[in-house]
């Protein structure tokens, strides 16, 4: 199983949202997602994208939020700093492209 298979998995088995976040690093943005299987928090994954544009966030908050069908795939457009995208297929609540991932339960 490539990195983003296991993504993919990752991004099915996880829906619920416990924590974003969004660091500035040297004129990058970095984006965090902490996503469990349930609102319980365990068993929670981290992953971290690296070099984030085009986020684009609708409908997130007041309670729990979930994203119910996240999918990632490979850009190949050719552009620079960008070659995978997510998006939410179900509800349309995050979309964005990267450059790179990473978190523990990711290994390759």
């Amino acid at each position: 199983m490539d990195r983003l298979d296991r993504l993919n998995a990752l991004l099915r088995e996880h829906d619920c949202v416990m924590s974003i976040g969004i660091a500035f690093d040297d004129f990058k943005y970095d984006f965090s997602l902490t996503l469990s299987v349930d609102e319980s928090g365990l068993g929670a994954v981290t992953l971290s994208f690296h070099d984030v544009s085009a986020l684009d966030l609708n409908g997130f908050g007041g309670g729990l939020t979930q994203f119910m069908h996240l999918e990632a795939s490979r850009v190949y457009d050719g552009l620079d700093r960008i070659r995978y995208e997510i998006r939410d297929l179900s509800g349309g609540k995050i979309s964005f492209k990267f450059f790179n991932f990473s978190g523990s339960n990711i290994q390759g």
